[in-house]
């Protein structure tokens, strides 16, 4: 199936997870109350789940797998539970002239485990592309769990936000330390503005004294110019073994490319080697 079907049947595929997975008692309740009614039957529906549901994290079958990774790349691999999957799929049966304005006022009145719910269900929706504002205005929130929901395992930042918002998004990534390797597509949108704006975030945080994390030159490949050469350059002779690798990957692959060469294939279980390594000993830490 192509993407599209897969974006129509957002709905049923979601039925269908829950319905194979929910008792008959909490199926049933979910079935009177997924149709949208209005905006006060909404806001007390969506407020309920949280009574009604479990949140157990399902485990995934290969054919679920399959198809949940078509229409929303990064789902099996994200920290989703029932509660979440049922949020979603009440927010799937707004009305498309109405979910917008609907779900922008839920945003207001919602806990944070409900507007983590909000945030990674925005994908399935059809005119998903309208909720482009609300979610700069969810960037912006100082909450890990929050702006992990959009920033990670999620495909709408790569598919939707704008240059500067989707910039905005992985430069705040880095200043949370948050991983890298887990926003969905990374690589599809690497540019120029980006690479001049980590670049001098780089030159700033070694100025105060602080290292970077190895992922960021990531981001330079296929960019790499006579300023970010200096700063790699300065990685191998003094990084750590991370930053090292990472260093010499950069220069390596850009070697014999004088242009940005963004269209190369780029290794990209190197990478996620690189940030899963990284953040394990972040964590030790």
């Amino acid at each position: 199936m192509t993407e599209n079907t897969f974006k129509n049947n957002a709905c049923e595929i979601v039925y269908s997870i829950l319905q194979a997975r929910l008792s008959d008692v909490q199926m049933d309740w979910m079935k009177t109350v997924m149709l949208f009614e209005d905006e006060t039957h909404f806001f007390e529906n969506f407020g309920l789940i949280s009574q009604m549901i479990s949140p157990v994290s399902p485990e995934w079958s290969s054919s679920e797998k399959i198809n949940l990774e078509q229409l929303y790349p990064g789902l099996t691999s994200g920290q989703w539970n029932l509660q979440q999957l049922c949020r979603c799929l009440l927010m799937i049966y707004i009305p498309e002239d109405q979910n917008v304005a609907v779900i922008k006022k839920l945003t207001q009145l919602v806990d944070i485990s409900e507007l983590i719910s909000i945030y990674k269900g925005i994908f399935f929706l059809e005119n998903a592309c309208e909720f482009v504002p609300l979610v700069e205005e969810g960037i912006s929130i100082n909450i890990t769990s929050v702006f992990d929901s959009i920033a990670l395992l999620n495909p709408f930042a790569t598919k939707y936000l704008p240059v500067d918002s989707w910039n905005q998004l992985v430069l705040k990534a880095l200043f949370m330390q948050r991983p890298l390797y887990k926003i969905t597509n990374l690589d599809l949108r690497k540019n120029e503005k980006l690479v001049f704006i980590v670049t001098q975030y780089i030159r700033e945080e070694w100025a105060a004294g602080r290292t970077v994390s190895p992922e960021v030159w990531r981001l330079m490949d296929g960019y790499v110019n006579k300023e970010v050469t200096a700063c790699l350059v300065k990685v191998i002779e003094a990084g750590d073994r991370l930053s090292k690798h990472a260093a010499i990957i950069v220069l390596r692959e850009n070697a014999s490319n004088t242009c940005n060469n963004i269209l190369r294939p780029i290794n990209i279980t190197l990478w996620n080697y690189i940030g899963e390594q990284y953040y394990r000993q972040n964590r030790e830490m």
